[in-house]
């Protein structure tokens, strides 16, 4: 994921987990003695918001151990951004699936709230190489998603990265 004309952000490709487009974001939200929080996963080179979660009250004092957990599993160290920046992540990235023909989770509608008013701006370019690539998941129905590709860009259109299975 790329954007341009914003220096004051950080760089997002650090957020990157490693070579898949995957991208965690929590969003945190001040709720009297506590926190609310909900995390996203998303998919910034085809199928936008793989999974949601929340929104889940957390102590403030255990935010940052809530943080450490939602980002252990992925290399490099979490990026803070501003929650445009957020906003624009989870929403851009629905818009580009939905393109492909790919809607968020199920639970998004639950956690969408959380990410406040989104003004519709996304200047970030979603895909890789300016095209859609799909690297299967564990819970991916990989052969719908394939075929939605393909009816929505055509082969040779876009990259994919599957298993074999026997």
């Amino acid at each position: 994921m790329r954007f341009a004309g914003h220096p004051e952000w950080p760089d997002t490709r650090a957020a990157e987990t490693g070579e898949s487009g995957l991208v965690i974001v929590v969003v945190a939200r001040e709720r009297g003695s506590s926190v609310r929080v909900c995390e996203f996963l998303v998919d910034t080179w085809c199928v936008g918001v793989k999974n949601a979660l929340g929104p889940k009250p957390v102590e403030r004092r255990k935010l940052p151990s809530f943080c450490a957990d939602a980002f252990r599993s992925y290399p490099g160290s979490p990026v803070e951004v501003p929650l445009v920046l957020a906003q624009r992540i989870v929403f851009g990235a629905i818009g580009y699936a939905r393109g492909l023909g790919f809607e968020p989770h199920a639970d998004f509608v639950k956690a969408a709230g959380h990410l406040g008013e989104w003004d519709g701006v996304c200047d970030l370019e979603f895909g890789r190489d300016g095209m859609p690539m799909y690297i299967e998941g564990p819970h991916d129905d990989t052969w719908r998603i394939m075929h939605t590709l393909r009816q929505s860009v055509g082969d040779g259109n876009f990259h994919y990265l599957v298993g074999l299975r026997s």
